[in-house]
């Protein structure tokens, strides 16, 4: 099923474009939009108005099998995310300005789509890959996208662009701010921004949006290995968001864990323990005290675990780790993991050595483990925990 999914256009790119909806005027130009990353894609600010005060409501039904979800960078969790959302008959955007990046995400779907909703007992919903903003920020139905431009869509409620925007870029601050920015102006007035930042809180990216009751944190792991969602507010969050989006979430096989009302959690809930197995983890092979190989054995040994730190570091990209401890160690110096960091980087993101994420990219997949070691571990793995059985004689 899964390797037919493109003939039978669940996934398709799309390189058309539409023209863009006319948007909400910028905030004044003392916001970073003048060196914004993603100017070439959109107009020239204009001078700052007033804009009107929004009321959030949740979309009907019959919008959600309409109105796609938009994903922001298409790299090792994007694709990820997309692939569940998908999962039940939903429509789904993924947006990513590297062809490259696109055609990895769209073998990615097209090799698990099919297989993870066989499992579930559901249906795929189209996946639109894209790295045309027009399309990303405007298209509902992508099965019938034109092949011509055609009449602006007004950016209400009442259009068929996205429900929700998951922006899923690296751990920097300035860069998601500059998106999401300029975003919340092309995207229809009750879409839900959500940033998958695992460190950054959205508090600190509200101050510099128009709309920061649209705004909020939806921290994702890994998935579909890993269901669990956090779920936390930018402080000015609309407060029904919350109910609407939990059972959005439940729906897609999602469970969702909401940081409750009022509280700020800097790495949320499960980064904050995670963290400290990191900082510890690399200290010990810094050191040289163990191998990776040496430390997953005995952390599998001790909690009963598939994985150890070592391997999910790989997965995660060593460049990611190394972003997100910088960030806590601006926020904690006491920390003491600064050498930890500097070891990290010398040794393997200067290298390209980022893990898991360099296959079908740059690098040569090499991380904490090479790309050698992790496949037997890996694959040993899968025996002992599906051994085959033998039949017994005369069956």
């Amino acid at each position: 099923m899964a390797s037919s999914l493109l003939q039978l256009g669940f996934i398709s790119h799309s390189p058309h474009s539409r023209p863009l909806p006319k948007p909400y005027p910028p905030l004044q130009q003392s916001r970073t939009l003048l060196t914004n990353s993603f100017a070439p894609f959109f107009d020239p600010p204009r001078a700052r108005t007033e804009l009107p005060s929004t009321t959030w409501r949740p979309p009907s039904e019959s919008a959600l099998s309409e109105r796609p979800v938009l994903i922001i960078g298409a790299g090792a969790i994007g694709r990820r995310i997309a692939l569940v959302w998908a999962s039940n008959s939903r429509p789904v955007t993924l947006y990513d300005i590297s062809d490259d990046a696109l055609k990895a995400a769209t073998e990615y779907l097209t090799d698990h789509l099919g297989d993870y909703c066989a499992q579930r007992g559901t249906h795929p919903g189209h996946v639109c890959t894209t790295s045309k903003l027009r399309i990303a920020t405007t298209t509902g139905s992508h099965l019938s996208a034109p092949q011509t431009e055609v009449e602006e869509i007004e950016i209400d409620s009442g259009s068929k662009g996205p429900w929700m925007a998951i922006e899923c870029l690296p751990e920097n601050l300035d860069l998601k701010v500059d998106l999401l920015s300029t975003m919340e102006h092309y995207l229809p007035r009750d879409c839900i921004l959500t940033s998958n930042s695992s460190s950054l809180m959205t508090s600190e990216m509200a101050p510099r949006l128009h709309y920061p009751e649209r705004l909020m944190n939806t921290h994702y792991f890994i998935p579909p290995r890993n269901t669990m969602v956090e779920l936390m507010s930018s402080t000015k969050t609309h407060e029904n968001i919350f109910p609407f989006l939990e059972e959005q979430m439940r729906r897609v096989g999602l469970r969702p864990m909401t940081v409750p009302k009022g509280i700020q959690s800097q790495g949320f809930i499960m980064n904050r323990i995670w963290a400290a197995c990191k900082r510890e983890t690399l200290a010990v092979l810094a050191e040289g005290v163990a191998k990776p190989e040496d430390v997953d054995a005995l952390w599998r040994d001790f909690f009963h675990a598939e994985k150890g730190p070592c391997l999910r570091m790989d997965e995660v990209g060593l460049d990611t780790v190394a972003m997100v401890e910088k960030h806590n160690l601006e926020r904690k110096p006491g920390l003491g993991s600064k050498e930890v960091v500097e070891w990290l980087e010398r040794n393997y993101v200067k290298k390209g050595k980022l893990g898991e994420k360099c296959r079908g990219g740059k690098g040569d997949g090499d991380g904490l483990y090479t790309k050698e070691e992790r496949d037997r571990l890996k694959e040993s793995q899968r025996a002992q925990r599906f051994g085959e059985v033998e039949e017994t004689q005369g069956a």
